[in-house]
């Protein structure tokens, strides 16, 4: 067998060694890693090229939205009463 195939298991010991000393449980992002893996999104939608497209696409859309909405919503809070949609409309007095 070649070295390196996937079909082989004949592998040199610091391969096997170092194989042993997994990453498993110690990553911060293994819970959203395992959801996802679960969730068979890369089957589905990510491995091919066009819905990796769209997905990414529509993905940053609606998180551009939400994050200017989100922002929006923050400033017009921190300012309120000082905005211009706050002002009062006064009429102007009509001359008879």
């Amino acid at each position: 067998m070649v070295f390196g195939s996937p079909y082989s298991d004949v592998y040199p010991k610091g391969v096997w060694d170092s194989l042993k000393k997994s990453r498993r449980g110690k990553d911060m992002f293994a819970p959203v890693f395992s959801v996802l893996n679960a969730s068979r999104i890369y089957d589905h939608v990510l491995k091919h090229s066009k819905g990796y497209w769209m997905f990414s696409v529509l993905g940053g859309c609606v998180s551009c939205y939400a994050l200017g909405t989100v922002c929006d919503n923050v400033w017009k809070k921190v300012n309120k009463g000082r905005l211009y949609i706050d002002l009062p409309y006064k009429y102007p007095e009509e001359d008879d």
